[in-house]
């Protein structure tokens, strides 16, 4: 990204000019002062003591112009070592600092989902709470509207098993608050496993 402060190089070619103007109004300076001292030990016979008097004080004047042009000198050369600086610490203040990209916040990991489509997933129901409650959970199943098809495929000693076809991308999560919130009935997931289409619910508590 581009930016209007002044390079170094710049600041150094200000310094050198700034320094040649100082230089050439203190050379005439000191030229004016030394021919007006000339002039007045040339004159200081013929001319009337008014004038020498004027011509001296104009030569003090002459002198406290030289050290206050001297003074702007010094007073130029600081202001452009502190742009000097400035130019090079901006850069710098600018760039981000270690450590500030690993500090961003992570975003939280995403659940992984069935995949729709296919042979559908096998899921396990364990705990089921009677036959009365696998047809609940299947008619539950069924009402998502990610859900092509649940079809028992087992049911034996209170463990279901039921083969489910998706519509939708749906997580084991999911399936399970959908069932819990349909069912009335509390249902935990205790395994999901997207990659070998298998997943494993729980009923907990009772009627």
């Amino acid at each position: 990204m581009t930016t209007d402060t002044p390079f170094p190089q710049d600041n150094e070619a200000i310094d050198r000019a700034s320094k040649i103007i100082a230089d050439s109004l203190a050379q005439g300076l000191m030229e004016a002062e030394l021919i007006l001292g000339a002039e007045r030990d040339a004159r200081a016979q013929v001319v009337p003591p008014e004038v020498v008097e004027a011509l001296d004080s104009f030569s003090t004047i002459l002198t406290k112009l030289l050290e206050y042009n001297e003074q702007l000198g010094e007073r130029i050369a600081q202001l452009t070592d502190a742009v000097t600086r400035l130019a090079i610490a901006q850069p710098q203040a600018s760039a981000p600092a270690v450590g500030v990209m690993s500090a961003k916040p992570q975003l939280p990991e995403m659940e992984p989902s069935f995949a729709a489509g296919g042979e559908g997933l096998d899921v396990t129901i364990a705990a089921v709470p009677g036959f009365q409650g696998l047809m609940e959970l299947q008619r539950a199943l069924v009402r998502l509207p990610q859900v092509h098809s649940a079809a028992v495929r087992r049911y034996q000693d209170d463990e279901a098993s039921i083969q489910l076809v998706l519509s939708q991308p749906l997580t084991a999560n999911a399936i399970a608050e959908g069932v819990t919130a349909s069912t009335g009935r509390s249902i935990v997931v205790d395994e999901a496993r997207p990659d070998a289409l298998r997943l494993r619910l729980r009923f907990i508590g009772g009627e």
